[in-house]
């Protein structure tokens, strides 16, 4: 088994429903794919759910799981730069920084909306203490790591 095949596997026994078994519950699917490193959205992974269970397969072995981590929805890509070319349109001073009220509006509106939970996550990562605001940069640096 190569090196990421026992990783994902490695991973997969840790959401296992218990021990003595080699599956795990379709309702831990994003959950799984999160810990996979991919970033379906919740809608994609509601609709694969509701397909497994319209099939009557409530249950994913390692095999089946490895056939869902094929399929091309569970690969939101994180591209950086296209982030950056998303978020840099709401800066309006031109200097790497979104309003926070601004900020909480685009996450609610635009795409998937977050709760405001999320939201708050999200506004604690890019937050720019001094000046107040959402710094870019910052957010995808702590979103991402700051790879370009």
């Amino acid at each position: 088994m190569n090196e990421n095949l026992q990783l994902i596997n490695e991973l997969f026994s840790k959401y296992k429903d218990s021990p003595e078994l080699d599956t795990i519950h379709i309702n831990r699917l994003l959950e799984i794919l999160q810990a996979c490193g991919r970033n379906p959205s919740q809608t994609d992974c509601n609709r694969r759910i509701q397909a497994l269970e319209e099939d009557e397969k409530f249950e994913l072995t390692f095999e089946d799981f490895l056939e869902i981590l094929d399929e091309p929805w569970t690969s939101i890509s994180n591209d950086r730069n296209a982030l950056y070319k998303a978020l840099i349109k709401f800066d309006h001073t031109k200097e790497g920084y979104i309003d926070i009220e601004q900020f909480r509006e685009i996450m609610r509106t635009l795409g998937e909306p977050l709760s405001d939970d999320e939201i708050d996550d999200l506004i604690q990562l890019g937050l720019n203490d001094e000046v107040k605001k959402i710094d870019i940069e910052r957010l995808l640096d702590q979103l991402l790591g700051n790879n370009i």
